[in-house]
């Protein structure tokens, strides 16, 4: 599957799609079994090597890798049953956010030593363990797919029988504009982009699995998570970020880059690029 928006903002990488499937890809990157790890890091194998990625029940990387897939909310059993109390306080301030230091301490000792000091000091998501609690609880959209893996792959793999959940670009600034700029060109009303303060994975996954099912889908701007960067590091170029979209948003902004902002006069002057006639 090709892609005219990408085509025309001469990204540096091809489009990534998300799927959902009984069929696991040959040869696909997975974690191993119940391995704590960011899922960011094999997306960005997809992105920056054309591999594919595939995810199942048993190997989401981490809780919140769980819900950004759509694999349920794994907040709730996080850490063999450590739950959102943990969960909560690890989202503030840690060990000085929780009601049972003693408790907290001990769950932290069966962390990689690598990264016990992140979840002893928090990594302050949020103002205080209520607003934690319920962005865990209520404000998280949870998506509890039937199929059994979730796929990552270059957009130019999948076949035309096949249907992506999520279309997602990696840009730089200006090619995130003109992407903010075509999604404005196509979605009714004034607020086309969502940009949710959360986990890079949830950021490409639950937040626009949510907007898929609207009558007027958002895009969703991310790679905002800190977490995330630290531990792809310079695998994608520090000056990127996702911008995610639904399926039939996509398809709306394929019809619109046939001939819109990418062929006007002030995207040509910006971009150095002459419009083939």
């Amino acid at each position: 599957m090709e892609s005219i928006t990408a085509e025309k903002l001469h990204l540096d990488f091809q489009p990534v799609a998300i799927l959902w499937s009984n069929t696991k890809p040959a040869g696909a990157l997975q974690l191993k079994l119940h391995a704590q790890s960011c899922i960011m890091y094999l997306f960005a194998q997809v992105v920056t090597k054309g591999r594919t990625a595939v995810f199942d029940r048993e190997t989401y990387g981490c809780p919140g890798a769980r819900a950004g897939l759509g694999f349920g909310n794994g907040y709730y059993d996080a850490f063999g049953g450590a739950g959102t109390e943990f969960m909560a306080a690890f989202f503030v301030k840690g060990m000085e956010s929780c009601k049972d230091p003693e408790r907290y301490i001990s769950i932290v000792q069966h962390m990689p030593e690598r990264e016990r000091a992140k979840f002893i000091k928090g990594e302050r998501l949020h103002k205080n363990i209520e607003k934690a609690k319920k962005f865990m609880t209520q404000d998280l959209p949870i998506t509890d797919i039937s199929e059994r893996y979730v796929i990552f792959t270059p957009l130019s793999k999948v076949e035309a029988h096949e249907r992506p959940v999520v279309v997602i670009f990696v840009a730089n600034p200006l090619q995130i504009t003109g992407l903010v700029t075509l999604v404005g060109a196509v979605r009714e009303g004034i607020d086309p982009i969502r940009v949710p303060p959360m986990a890079a994975c949830q950021q490409i996954g639950a937040f626009v699995y949510h907007e898929a099912q609207q009558v007027h889908p958002r895009a969703v701007l991310g790679y905002t998570d800190l977490a995330a960067r630290k531990n792809v590091g310079k695998t994608i170029p520090e000056n990127m970020f996702t911008f995610a979209v639904p399926y039939q948003l996509f398809k709306d902004m394929e019809v619109e880059a046939k001939d819109g902002v990418f062929d006007g006069p002030i995207w040509l002057d910006l971009t150095g690029c002459q419009k083939v006639k």
